[in-house]
C-alpha cells in the first residue's frame, strides 16, 4: 500500500499566517501603537511573508510532474519490452522493467486525429465531431478541435503546472487551432499528421514547423529536435511543476533515418512513404532513435533529482501499419486488436511497483489520472469519459468493468470485460479476448444473447455520446 499523504494540500494550521498578518493589519487600525512596536509589527509581517512564501513554495514542490511520451504508429510488437528481436529499445524497456507493463492498453482509436482528442479531452473523440483523421489536403484541413474544448493542459495550468508540448499536434493547421489556445504554455512541433523529418514539410508540401503561433526555420531531425526542446523544457522548468507532453512523429512514415536526405519540397513532386530502399532498417532506426530520446529525458529528470518527482507514461496513438502489432489481427485504420492494442508504461520511481499488469486501460484515462496523481479538481462543467487508473497504478486494484467503444469508418467494436464485439459492414463478430486475443475464434453463434447485450451497450453509447453531435471528421 502506498501513502497518498503527500498528494494533499498542507492542512491550514501549516500556514496559518495570512490570518496573523490580517489580524495584525487591523490592530494597527483600531489601536495607536508605539513606534517600536510598529517597528515590531513591520518586522514581524516581513517574517510572516518569507514564511508564507517558504510554504507556498514547499507546496509547490509536492506537486508531481507529469510527462506523456506518445509514439506514433507504433505497433503492440514494436518494442523489445513486448517481444521484440528485431528491434532495440533499452531505454523503454527500463521503464518497462521499473514500472508497469499493460498487456490490455487500447488507443482510442486505430488512427491518429481521434486518439489525440480522446487523451486530450479525457473524453470520446466523437464528442468534439473528430472521429476521423484531419487531412493535409481538403475540406477538414480547414478544421480542428474546438477551442473551447477543455484538456488536461487547461486543467493543469490552472491548477499552477507550467505547460509545453513537443512534437506532433494533428488537432487543426489553423492557428486558432493551435496548441497554445488549447491550455499549452509552449510549443516547438508540427500541426500536421507528418512531415518531412529534415526538411519540415509536410505531404501537401507547406513548411510546418513551429514555435508556439510562428513557423521557424530550424535544422535537425525531427525526433532529435523533439527531445531536444522537451530536455530544455524540463531544465527550464525544473524548480517548478510542470507537464510536458512529448507526441513523437516516430515512426510514422515517412521513412527517413537520421542520416538520410531531405526529399519533401514545394517546388518538387515527392511520394508519401519516401525515398529509402529499406524500408524495414529505416523503420528500426526511427523506433531505437526514439527511444534514444526517451533515455536522454529519463537522463535528465535523474541529473536535477525530478525522477521521484515525475510521473511518466510512454504508450502509442494507434497501432502498426509497416511495423508488428505482434500477431494481433488486423493492423493501423481497422477496429481488430491490431488497430488499438498498443504499447504502454506507466513509470513512477519510488511509487509504482514493477511488473505488468491486464487490467484494460484507454488513451482517455490519462486524463483522469492526471487529475488524482496532482490533486487537481476537476472542473464542475466538466465530464469524463475516462477512469482513474490511480488505483491499479499504486495499490495494485483491479478497475471496475465497464464497456468501452470504438467506431471508425463503417467498423464498430464494443468491450466488456473478456468480450469484444466487432461489428463490420458485413459481420457481427464476438471473441472472449482472454483466451482469443488474436480474434481467430467467432462466438457469436453460441453466444447470442452475449451480442445482443453488447450490441445494446453500442446503442446506448451512440445516444449518449454521437445524438446532436455534427462530425467534422469521418
Amino acid at each position: 500500500m502506498h501513502n497518498f499523504n503527500y498528494l494533499k494540500p498542507l492542512p491550514t494550521a501549516f500556514c496559518p499566517l495570512p490570518t496573523i498578518y490580517k489580524r495584525m493589519r487591523n490592530m494597527k487600525t483600531k489601536t495607536p501603537l508605539t513606534k517600536s512596536v510598529s517597528r515590531l509589527l513591520g518586522i514581524t509581517g516581513m517574517f510572516s511573508l518569507a514564511l508564507l512564501l517558504g510554504c507556498v513554495s514547499e507546496k509547490e514542490k509536492q506537486k508531481p510532474n507529469v510527462i506523456i511520451i506518445m509514439a506514433d504508429d507504433l505497433g503492440y510488437g514494436d518494442l523489445s519490452c513486448y517481444g521484440s528481436e528485431y528491434i532495440q529499445t533499452p531505454n523503454i524497456d527500463s521503464l518497462s522493467e521499473h514500472g508497469l507493463t499493460f498487456t490490455d492498453y487500447h488507443s482510442n482509436s486505430s488512427v491518429s486525429t481521434p486518439t489525440r482528442a480522446a487523451l486530450l479531452t479525457g473524453r470520446y473523440q466523437q464528442r468534439s465531431g473528430l472521429e476521423g483523421v484531419i487531412y493535409v489536403r481538403g475540406e477538414t484541413r480547414q478544421t480542428g478541435m474546438a477551442p473551447s474544448e477543455i484538456t488536461f493542459a487547461d486543467v493543469l495550468k490552472d491548477a499552477g503546472y507550467t505547460t509545453g508540448i513537443m512534437g506532433k499536434w494533428h488537432l487543426g493547421y489553423k492557428k486558432k487551432f493551435n496548441p497554445v489556445h488549447q491550455g499549452f504554455d509552449e510549443f516547438y512541433g508540427y500541426v500536421s499528421g507528418n512531415i518531412d523529418y529534415h526538411s519540415h514539410y509536410d505531404n501537401a508540401g507547406i513548411y510546418d514547423w513551429w514555435h508556439n503561433l510562428d513557423t521557424i526555420r530550424e535544422e535537425g531531425y525531427v525526433t532529435d529536435l523533439i527531445t531536444d526542446h522537451s530536455v530544455e523544457f524540463i531544465r527550464e522548468n525544473k524548480d517548478r511543476p510542470f507537464l510536458l507532453y512529448i507526441p513523437h512523429e516516430a515512426p510514422h512514415v515517412p521513412f527517413q533515418g537520421r542520416n538520410d536526405t531531405a526529399y519533401r519540397y514545394p517546388d518538387r513532386d515527392f511520394s508519401y512513404l519516401g525515398p529509402v530502399e529499406d524500408t524495414a532498417a529505416t523503420y528500426r532506426e526511427m523506433v531505437e532513435v526514439m527511444d534514444e530520446g526517451v533515455g536522454r529525458v529519463m537522463k535528465t529528470l535523474r541529473d536535477l533529482d525530478l525522477e521521484e518527482e515525475t510521473f511518466v507514461v510512454f504508450c502509442s496513438d494507434n497501432g502498426a501499419r509497416f511495423g508488428s502489432n505482434g500477431n494481433l489481427r488486423g493492423d493501423k485504420g481497422t477496429l481488430w486488436e491490431g488497430g488499438h492494442r498498443v504499447p504502454a508504461v506507466a513509470y513512477w520511481k519510488g511509487k509504482i511497483e514493477p511488473g505488468s499488469s491486464d487490467e484494460l486501460a484507454v488513451s482517455f484515462d490519462l486524463f483522469p489520472t492526471m487529475l488524482s496523481i496532482t490533486n487537481t479538481k476537476r472542473p464542475d462543467t466538466l465530464s469524463l469519459d475516462g477512469i482513474d487508473l490511480s488505483p491499479l497504478l499504486f495499490q495494485g486494484e483491479t478497475l471496475p468493468e465497464r464497456t468501452v467503444v470504438w467506431r471508425y469508418r463503417g467498423q464498430k467494436a464494443v468491450r466488456k470485460g473478456k468480450w469484444k464485439l466487432m461489428i463490420t459492414e458485413s459481420d457481427t463478430l464476438l471473441f472472449d479476448l482472454e483466451a482469443d486475443r488474436y480474434e481467430s475464434n467467432d462466438l457469436a453463434p453460441e453466444n447470442p444473447g452475449k451480442v445482443e447485450e453488447l450490441l445494446d451497450e453500442y446503442r446506448q453509447w451512440k445516444a449518449d455520446v454521437v445524438k446532436g453531435v455534427t462530425m467534422r471528421t469521418d
